[in-house]
């Protein structure tokens, strides 16, 4: 059973199956990413892209070190965050922050956002 996830106080995820985003339209701002460099191991990259489904819910994948995460993005209330540069500009902060951080401080073959 998925579990929700707070990123942000008003911006929760849901853990989804993979999903095939063939058909679904990108979001107002269709994605967000983050690398670091170090001299040991090179450069790390996290991309999140994002997606409308036919209900209006935003989905996004995460792919990483050839890892991949699926997620349904809602507003604090449960409902699906709207499309707008606005919410969505907060979103891609925010979920850019988060998988700095992951990528740097969490082991990164581990889903982001876990803990």
């Amino acid at each position: 059973m998925s579990h929700t996830i707070r990123i942000a106080p008003d911006i929760h995820v849901v853990p989804v199956e993979h999903f095939n985003a063939r058909g679904l339209r990108r979001c107002v701002v269709p994605g967000a990413g983050c690398s670091y460099e170090t001299e040991v191991t090179g450069v790390h990259e996290a991309t999140a892209d994002l997606w409308r489904d036919c209900n209006g819910a935003i989905l996004m994948r995460i792919t990483s070190s050839g890892y991949s995460w699926s997620y349904r993005v809602l507003n604090g209330s449960g409902q699906p965050l709207p499309d707008d540069t606005e919410h969505m500009e907060d979103l891609t902060f925010v979920v850019s922050q988060k998988l700095f951080r992951w990528m740097t401080e969490d082991a990164a073959d581990l889903p982001p956002f876990d803990n």
